[in-house]
């Protein structure tokens, strides 16, 4: 049978339900899908963001909005989960209840093969792309200059990010709607720019104000690309790349306000802000540095954790340390509640305090340190983990269990 045939038998509901378990599918439409947390290893999410549809023709598709940006059929679902291809073809059969005509399917079936770390984020990478010249033109268009008048001004003042050019930020000058009349963000909306690496624009980010009741009652989401077909890139911070390390934290606006406060505190390091718990850094300056990690400390920001500090040994990092969580709130608020400068000295403190456990010297040796990690608190300045990344990750899974999610 061929492959496009098996596509068009398949229920990839049913598909992930026994893939992946059948809680992960709650929500769908036996009929037209829905919009589920991505099931995928390595990409768990509390806010669903996984679309499951059918296309034009019938056929049963996905797509992640945000994290990697991946999206596909059936067959990519399963190679997404750790099927190597010719395997995913021959699961492929089973689900649609089917004998291939080329073999005879295997009566077990095959072991989980864990992706590439490296592999799935130059995937996402390839997504994404600086803002071309007629993008940037777009811009000026788009955008309207903030002040404290305005709401979207406000919130950054609050956020201790107003008038900072690191950032460079505005307003939506006018309600952002599709050709189908479906609005997305509205006028007055905050709008900053994504900068990589290389100091270019790689997309434009919009905030939707307002609390997260009114927002569902609009049926608006949080955050929006203005500028599509650029992915979901990391925000980086200015002169990236002449760090003396690279602090990776969750959220561009706690990556903004982390390098603000840091710059102020006298620290040379670089900082990426993640398109969220399921975003994909930049591997631009990672490797031979020392990499901080800092993610929200609930579910998917452990998730987060593992996923990224796997992906910085990969790509040579030196040593990757992971800090301790603030109780307060994040880093953007931080910065606004204490003031950059203050947050800035705060941040140094958990960046300084802190056990090595283990590393690798420049010439590439594992090197043990005779003092033994720390256990984690909210006190405490960071750890690092042991690799592959488990001493770190299981205390901070065991301080979550026994705050129920909150430190």
């Amino acid at each position: 049978m061929r492959l496009s045939d098996l596509l068009d038998r398949v229920h990839l509901p049913e598909v992930i339900a026994r893939e992946c378990g059948p809680e992960t599918v709650r929500g769908l439409s036996y009929e037209r899908g829905g919009v589920i947390c991505d099931p995928r290893p390595g990409w768990r999410e509390t806010h669903p963001s996984f679309s499951v549809y059918k296309d034009p023709k019938g056929r049963w598709r996905w797509k992640r909005h945000g994290g990697d940006e991946a999206g596909g059929d059936a067959l990519t679902f399963l190679e997404a989960i750790g099927y190597r291809p010719e395997h995913a073809r021959e699961e492929l059969a089973r689900h649609a209840g089917v004998s291939l005509d080329t073999w005879t399917p295997s009566p077990t079936r095959p072991a989980y093969e864990a992706p590439d770390p490296l592999r799935a984020v130059r995937g996402a990478l390839q997504r994404c792309a600086p803002l071309s010249p007629e993008d940037l033109g777009r811009v000026h268009v788009l955008l309207d200059y903030l002040s404290l008048q305005n709401v979207a001004g406000r919130d950054l003042k609050r956020r201790g990010l107003y008038g900072w050019h690191g950032l460079g930020a505005g307003q939506l000058r006018r309600d952002f709607i599709t050709k189908d009349g479906r609005m997305l963000a509205h006028a007055g909306a905050l709008a900053f720019f994504l900068r990589g690496p290389d100091g270019q624009a790689w997309g434009l980010k919009v905030r939707n104000m307002g609390t997260a009741d009114a927002l569902q009652a609009s049926g608006l989401d949080r955050y929006v690309y203005r500028i599509g077909r650029h992915g979901a890139p990391a925000w980086c911070s200015p002169k990236y790349g002449q760090g003396a390390g690279v602090l990776i934290v969750e959220g561009e606006l706690n990556g903004a306000a982390a390098a603000r406060a840091l710059k102020l505190a006298g620290s040379s390091l670089d900082v990426q802000g993640l398109a969220g718990a399921g975003g994909a850094p930049f591997l631009t300056g990672l490797q031979g540095q020392t990499v901080f990690l800092y993610t929200d400390p609930d579910t998917a920001g452990a998730a987060c954790l593992e996923r990224v500090a796997q992906v910085a040994h990969a790509a040579g990092a030196r040593e990757v340390r992971i800090l301790a969580p603030f109780s307060e709130g994040d880093f953007c608020d931080l910065c606004g509640t204490h003031g950059a400068a203050v947050f800035g000295g705060l941040l140094m403190e958990r960046v300084d305090s802190y056990t090595t456990h283990h590393t690798v010297s420049p010439s590439g040796e594992s090197v043990a340190s005779p003092f033994s990690p720390p256990h984690q608190t909210p006190r405490r300045g960071v750890v690092v983990e042991v690799s592959p990344e488990q001493v770190a990750l299981r205390k901070y899974r065991a301080k979550l269990r026994k705050y129920g999610g909150v430190l």
